[in-house]
């Protein structure tokens, strides 16, 4: 999928005759966003619909997400398409930290439900 701000994963699911993209926004460092993109084929081109590419906003990252932590991360999200019913689409996204600390004092000794993937429901609906 060639296309500005694909992160490293992504999943492309055939839709409504056609082919959706979903990643991890990747033009800003760490972003917690999760956008969106359609085209004809599954190689693409792909566009979005500025404005409307957003299908969810991760809460858990930096120091003003969930945790209040700068070295919480997300990464990795992608459409489960086994889990799709209808217009209802599942995605998933994984958190961690780096914190690499081997002490009581690391993160995934603190709070162990760091390092685990989130699952999110979303709606698509043709225009």
């Amino acid at each position: 999928m060639a296309l500005n701000g694909v992160a490293n994963e992504y999943s492309v699911t055939p839709w409504n005759g056609g082919y959706i993209g979903i990643s991890q926004d990747s033009t800003e460092a760490f972003s917690g966003k999760i956008r969106i993109w359609h085209g004809c084929a599954p190689y693409g081109p792909f566009g979005a619909t500025i404005g409307q590419d957003q299908v969810y906003r991760m809460p858990e990252p930096g120091p003003w997400g969930s945790y209040g932590d700068g070295n919480i991360i997300s990464y990795n999200a992608h459409a489960h398409p086994s889990l799709q019913s209808g217009d209802r689409w599942t995605l998933s996204y994984n958190v961690n930290s780096m914190d690499n600390r081997v002490s009581a004092e690391g993160a995934h000794y603190r709070d162990p439900r760091i390092y685990k993937p989130r699952f999110v429901s979303f709606r698509i609906r043709p225009d």
